[in-house]
């Protein structure tokens, strides 16, 4: 993928699908990259959103769960998307920064029946990670986990936006980083460190993580609470790497990882958990 002429260009040499947005903002020279979770089920729902004039918000891309990307305001061009915001004693990051909108539900909230947006949209338990923000590292909170598709496809166009306006990887910013207190999007479903690697083509794995391996030949229930009586969310395979993100006897709390991204998290018995 390039940028021509502040346009994207895809792999194909084709321009990818443009839907203007409603509101936008004067030119610009883009130092940072934002990423946002949309808080919203599909990207064409918030595309629309964003082309209608009631809308109080744009971004420069909506990138759907299927890894399908939508342009909606030219990358010179300031877009609504950051709202009060500092970062390097700059302030209004919208004069500043690219936005990339990923369609993903962000926090949910606990039902009777498992997992739910805002809206009440329910969420499987397979799509859904246990974590807490690093904002409010005492409370874990389930979240919406990102698609692989979604997350290279959003690499791709970061790769892109780097090379056009010869931006490093320390300028790929989460809304939470430049609106804390704020904004709590990307959310710790969306492992930054791991998605600068991928955009810079580094390592996936972080050094200095805390690292097992599943060693159960029928696989290892992963649930909801330290013990048997609390649901399970997913069956990890064996072989799976897992990274330790609260230690426990006999009850861990583990994240799955899944090239180099969060997968599925909560409780698993210690026993069944080899060194990696």
């Amino acid at each position: 993928m390039r940028i021509d002429n502040h346009r994207l260009t895809g792999a194909d040499g084709a321009p990818v699908r443009f839907l203007k947005a409603a509101h936008s903002g004067g030119a610009i020279t883009p130092r940072f990259i934002i990423l946002h979770y949309t808080a919203g089920g599909s990207a064409e729902s918030t595309a629309r959103y964003f082309a209608s004039e009631a809308a109080r918000a744009s971004a420069h891309f909506v990138i759907g769960r299927d890894g399908a990307i939508i342009q909606q305001v030219e990358t010179d061009r300031a877009a609504w998307h950051a709202g009060r915001s500092s970062w390097q004693g700059l302030s209004g990051l919208n004069t500043h920064s690219v936005g990339i909108e990923l369609a993903n539900w962000g926090r949910l909230s606990r039902t009777p029946e498992g997992f739910a947006s805002h809206t009440g949209t329910p969420v499987p338990a397979a799509r859904v990670v246990l974590a807490a923000h690093r904002h409010r590292p005492e409370t874990v909170e389930p979240w919406e986990r990102f698609e692989p598709a979604q997350i290279a496809a959003a690499a791709q166009v970061t790769a892109a936006l780097m090379d056009a306006y010869r931006i490093g990887a320390a300028a790929i910013l989460g809304h939470d980083d430049i609106a804390p207190g704020r904004k709590i999007d990307p959310g710790p479903a969306f492992d930054m460190r791991a998605f600068r690697r991928q955009v810079t083509g580094g390592a996936t794995e972080e050094t200095g993580d805390d690292l097992r391996i599943v060693n159960a030949a029928g696989g290892l229930m992963l649930r909801a609470g330290p013990g048997l009586d609390h649901p399970p969310i997913a069956l990890l395979p064996h072989g799976m790497r897992v990274r330790v993100v609260t230690p426990g006897a006999p009850w861990t709390f583990i994240a799955a990882r899944e090239n180099g991204y969060e997968g599925p998290s909560g409780y698993a018995h210690a026993a069944w958990l080899k060194e990696a």
